[in-house]
C-alpha cells in the first residue's frame, strides 16, 4: 500500500495523473495505458468521447487497434538497424516538411547550385540505363585501388563493396562524353556572334506571317502544331484569346516558312 501511494506521489509530481498512467492492458508485455487510450477515442472522435465513456465491445476494438500500432513500432524498433531508423526519421521530416524545406531552399540557394541540383538529378537519371561491363568496373578498380582504402583501418576496400560507386561514375563518364560527341566548341566570341545572327534570322522569319485557311477538322492545336509553335502563340498572332472559336475558311496568320 506504502508502495502505491509512493508511486502515485511521483507521478502525480512528474505532471502526470494516476489513471493516465494505469495499464489497461497489454501485448507481449508491452503496456497499453489509460492515456493512450483516452488519446485514441479523442482524435477518433474529434473529442467528443473518452476510453470510461465506451461500451465493453467498443473499448475491446480500441485496445485491439492501440496494441497492434504498439506492437508493430515495438518490432520495428528492434528489427531496423539504428543507422537506417535515422534515415527513415530524415525521410520522414523530409516529407512533412517539404513545402516549407521548398521554400528555404529557393532562399538560400544561389542560382548556380539550383542548376547544379536539377543538373546532377538529370545526369543520374539519363546515365542509368547506360551500360556498363565487369571488365570495366575491373578495370577502373585496379587502376585506382589505392584510393579505395577504409580510413580507419587503412586496408584496401573490396571490389565487390564498391561496384556500384564505380559503375555510376563509369555511366555518367559515358553520358557525358556522348553528350559532347556533336557539340561544337569555339574560341573567342565568335560562336556567340554566330549565335546571335541565328537568333536575329528566326527572328526575321517568323516575323514574316503566312495566311492558313481552316480547314474541315482543324483546331488550333492541330494548326499550331503543323507549325511548330504553341497555341497560345497562334492566338495572340491573331489576336485570340482562349474563348474564341475558328470556322471552316477563315484565314489565320502563321509563321511564314
Amino acid at each position: 500500500m506504502k508502495k502505491r501511494f509512493a508511486l502515485s506521489v511521483l507521478l502525480i509530481g512528474m505532471g502526470i495523473s494516476v489513471a493516465a498512467a494505469k495499464v489497461i492492458a497489454t501485448v507481449n508485455g508491452y503496456p497499453v495505458t489509460l492515456k493512450e487510450a483516452n488519446a485514441f477515442v479523442k482524435k477518433a472522435t474529434r473529442g467528443r468521447a473518452n476510453y470510461s465513456m465506451l461500451k465493453k465491445s467498443d473499448r475491446q476494438k480500441v485496445i485491439k487497434a492501440i496494441a497492434t500500432d504498439k506492437l508493430i513500432l515495438e518490432k520495428a524498433k528492434q528489427k531496423v538497424p539504428v543507422k537506417i531508423q535515422k534515415q527513415l526519421i530524415l525521410d520522414f521530416y523530409v516529407r512533412k516538411h517539404m513545402q516549407e524545406l521548398i521554400k528555404k531552399a529557393e532562399k538560400s540557394l544561389s542560382n548556380r547550385e539550383k542548376q547544379m541540383a536539377i543538373a546532377d538529378a538529370w545526369v543520374r537519371k539519363e546515365s542509368a540505363s547506360i551500360p556498363v561491363s565487369d571488365a570495366e568496373i575491373e578495370a577502373v578498380y585496379k587502376k585506382n585501388k589505392r584510393f579505395f582504402k577504409n580510413r580507419k583501418t587503412g586496408k584496401i576496400v573490396p571490389l565487390e563493396k564498391v561496384k556500384p560507386i564505380i559503375a555510376m561514375q563509369l555511366k555518367q563518364k559515358k553520358f557525358v562524353k556522348n553528350l559532347m560527341k556533336d557539340a561544337k566548341i569555339e574560341m573567342g566570341s565568335k560562336g556567340l556572334k554566330h549565335s546571335a545572327k541565328s537568333t536575329k534570322r528566326s527572328a526575321t522569319s517568323s516575323s514574316k506571317a503566312g495566311v492558313y485557311v481552316v480547314k474541315s477538322g482543324d483546331s488550333l492545336s492541330k494548326i499550331a502544331h503543323r507549325y511548330g509553335i504553341s497555341v497560345k502563340e497562334l492566338q495572340q498572332l491573331n489576336g485570340m484569346n482562349n474563348k474564341s472559336v475558328i470556322r471552316v475558311g477563315e484565314k489565320l496568320k502563321v509563321p511564314g516558312k
